[in-house]
């Protein structure tokens, strides 16, 4: 049989499993099984874990695949993941818990528990409260300040994120334009640690993982005890499946930590998602946060854009971020939901309150594709929706890892300023991402960040006054223009610019501005 025939007919076996048995009843969980597998394999997702709980029972949870392509161990529903920005519902609880003791109110000013804290904006500074750390808002652009975070590791410290955030342009409105950020959570973080006295890490593993019982959740690096069931990143080289060796977890503390660093089991991930999903009370029955913060981390916020093919396809109405989570509709019900996204590990959790309904599913592969299905094919199942083959929409979509898609390539920039390579070579230094030297080697010239060494590569004249910036490391997938131009004074400033479509926004380069601080020796 067709391949593409019996996934087609899998899905509509499914779709009446659920249509055809009564409300209460969830379709069988071998089906599911294939189905995850099926999306898993085409996709060359090496190793994940899902979960599924439905109306007060399981339905699923168990792992597939290996952590490792090189030293192959299975995936079960223990194995640790990187969660990535579904670490951000766990900051912003956190900080709910600090807020019920009345140590800090959601619109405390931040500055009042972070002096140093500063916006490119002197207003905007002083009137910054706490909820706006978590909800989008800020008025930096998407992905501000980024490239002080990955490609890791980096030199870059905490310190250094809340000293450079002043330097990062303002260029949309405060609460009112949505743009997603990361920097702004290590500072909720930070005003965690600020206010309880431990750090983020300590404070998340004493006040909420340990209370919810969550054995296999670290808010910090992985003890080395639980490192032998840790799933490692994976990328796709050449049409083979590799180790993403620059990304594996480390055993030091990391800046990201609260905007994205965690570690958890599917497993204790479903404990965590049926603990909110309870107002707050573990399954045990202990409260670990009141009804009242809980429904406030749920609070629309921010509304986010809603496209006509989101809206279609969703059957929504709007689409919005409150405290660490996105809450939208979706074909009448209201969904709580997340992404998490780094290089080499993909997450995602949803909550449907309405339908008792909690899913995570953690990958180790960097496969938009795979996750889209299977966000799209569980959710469906249990919204009762008309049912279709997910996995073939978002191919056609985005290209799968059989047939990826070429981003579209930007042309380069113009620039009227003239300039040789050898008067281009010096030091540079950006006020927020700090150094970088171009000097000429073998012939060829040369760029290096001295804080964050994998952005080393080499630049080749495309126009006047105009270079191409390809990256020594090709998984990067960010190269870049680099351009000359002057400044009011007359004086060389060097920008960048991405150089297609499929650069990751947070390889935030158009907030770059280099000035020289050194000529070439």
């Amino acid at each position: 049989m067709n391949i593409k025939v019996s996934v087609a007919i899998l899905y509509l076996l499914l779709a009446a499993a659920v249509g055809g048995c009564s409300h209460d009843a969830p379709p069988k969980p071998r089906d599911i099984e294939q189905l995850v597998e099926h999306i898993l394999t085409a996709e060359r997702v090496p190793g994940a874990a899902v979960g599924i709980w439905h109306r007060g029972e399981p339905v699923l949870l168990r792992g597939f695949g290996v952590t490792n392509v090189e030293r192959p161990r299975p995936v079960d529903e223990h194995t640790l993941f990187k969660l990535a920005s579904t670490t951000k519902a766990f900051t912003a609880a956190a900080l709910a818990l600090l807020v019920e003791e009345g140590r800090i109110d959601w619109d405390s000013r931040v500055v009042d528990f972070l002096p140093q804290f500063r916006l490119g904006d002197e207003w905007i500074t002083r009137e910054f409260r706490v909820e706006d750390l978590l909800t989008h808002r800020s008025g930096l652009g998407p992905g501000a300040g980024d490239l002080m975070l990955w490609p890791q590791p980096n030199h870059f410290t905490r310190t250094d994120i809340i000293s450079g955030l002043q330097y990062l342009p303002v260029s949309g409105r405060f609460r009112a334009d949505y743009a997603y950020d990361n920097l702004l959570y290590i500072v909720a973080g930070e005003l965690i640690a600020a206010v309880s006295g431990q750090s983020f890490e300590d404070f998340v593993q004493s006040r909420l993982l340990s209370p919810l019982g969550l054995k296999h959740c670290f808010a910090g690096p992985v003890p080395g005890g639980a490192r032998d069931n840790l799933a490692d990143p994976h990328r796709l080289e050449n049409g083979t499946l590799v180790v993403d060796t620059p990304n594996l977890a480390g055993d030091q503390p990391i800046v990201l930590a609260a905007a994205g660093g965690m570690h958890c089991s599917a497993a204790d991930m479903l404990r965590w998602l049926r603990t909110l999903s309870a107002g707050g009370v573990t399954p045990e029955g202990r409260r670990i946060l009141s009804e009242l913060s809980r429904d406030r981390l749920w609070r629309p916020v921010t509304l986010m854009p809603l496209s006509e093919t989101r809206a279609e396809r969703d059957g929504a109405h709007f689409y919005a971020y409150a405290l660490g989570w996105r809450v939208q509709d979706m074909h009448g019900r209201r969904v709580l939901h997340h992404t998490g996204s780094l290089s080499g590990m993909y997450a995602w959790v949803a909550i449907v309150p309405e339908e008792e309904l909690a899913m995570v599913v953690l990958m180790n592969r960097s496969a938009g594709v795979a996750r889209q299905a299977l966000i799209y094919s569980l959710l469906n199942l249990y919204l009762q929706t008309e049912q279709r083959d997910w996995l073939a929409y978002f191919q056609a979509l985005y290209g799968g890892a059989s047939e990826p898609q070429e981003p579209e390539h930007y042309p380069p920039p113009e620039s009227r300023t003239a300039l040789e390579d050898e008067e281009l070579a010096g030091s540079y230094r950006d006020p927020w991402f700090g150094p970088v030297r171009i000097g000429i080697a073998e012939g060829r010239l040369r760029w290096r960040s001295l804080k964050s060494p994998r952005l080393e590569g080499t630049l080749e004249a495309a126009a006047t006054g105009v270079w191409s910036l390809r990256w020594d490391d090709r998984s990067l997938e960010a190269d870049a223009w680099l351009i000359a131009g002057n400044d009011e004074n007359g004086e060389l400033v060097l920008t960048m610019q991405p150089q297609s479509r499929g650069v990751d926004f947070s390889y935030d380069f158009p907030d770059l501005r280099f000035v020289r601080i050194g000529a070439d020796n």
